[in-house]
């Protein structure tokens, strides 16, 4: 990676293939790190772990991008698409605070499924941004595997749906766009719940105030996130990656 980087206008096609699939595997590790970390009590502390984790993982994606080889290019698109997922994923599935009655579990469990719902929204979107790739006459594993992801997230489409000229040519219309060569850095969302003092109104930052989550992605062309912006006492990430596809 650094002998392209540093070969200026002597860089190949050849060197920048080389370079962007070793980047991928060091993409891939990173990825591994962030989706082995759990959200458990305090979850504040395992929180803030899992954001970076996420924030780190979205920016080595978004870097993959500005190789401009189109196989790397779904790599990174599918992979975005599985952090968010995992993201998501991970608040529905993390330690509950002990102490709750059950109302209070309720409404707790209510508040993280309303606070996971952007994220598993936009782990859509950026699989399906892999569609655009097809349609654009590119087809390979990480689109495949995007369509298996889709079938999985959003069965109601694309369950039934077989991979055949007749699905493609079914498709919506996506317009390919060439990635851009680099990615603005990644912002690091602060606010977090606390899990030292369990709040019947769901998770809540130290404020004690319900917190609210989005999933958004920096810049105008980036597909909607279907949340809110985040707040202060948001216990979701603040910063995203930008469109690996733009």
């Amino acid at each position: 990676m650094r002998i392209d980087a540093a070969a200026g206008g002597e860089r190949t096609g050849r060197t920048r293939n080389l370079a962007a699939r070793s980047a991928l595997v060091l993409s891939e590790q990173v990825y591994t790190r962030f989706a082995a970390v759990k959200l458990t009590q305090p979850f504040e502390r395992s929180l803030q772990e899992k954001q970076r984790g996420m924030n780190t993982a979205i920016q080595a994606f978004n870097n993959l991008v500005g190789y401009e080889v189109g196989e790397v290019t779904a790599a990174a698109t599918f992979y975005i698409a599985e952090v968010y997922s995992n993201f998501s994923r991970s608040l529905i599935e993390s330690e509950r605070p002990s102490g709750l009655k059950p109302a209070a579990v309720q409404k707790y469990e209510d508040q993280l499924e309303e606070e996971a719902f952007p994220f598993e929204e936009k782990a859509i979107q950026f699989h399906e941004k892999n569609l655009e790739l097809i349609a654009g006459g590119l087809y390979n594993a990480w689109t495949e595997k995007s369509l298996a992801r889709l079938a999985v997230l959003k069965p109601g489409r694309y369950a039934k749906a077989e991979i055949s000229s007749g699905f493609l040519g079914s498709l919506d219309r996506y317009v390919y766009r060439q990635p851009a060569r680099s990615a603005d850095a990644v912002v690091t969302g602060q606010a977090t719940p606390s899990g030292q003092q369990p709040s019947a109104s769901g998770p809540t930052t130290g404020s004690g105030q319900p917190s609210s989550a989005s999933g958004s992605a920096n810049g105008a062309s980036d597909p909607p996130s279907g949340g809110q912006s985040p707040t202060s006492s948001s216990p979701a990430t603040e910063g995203a990656g930008n469109d690996p596809t733009h």
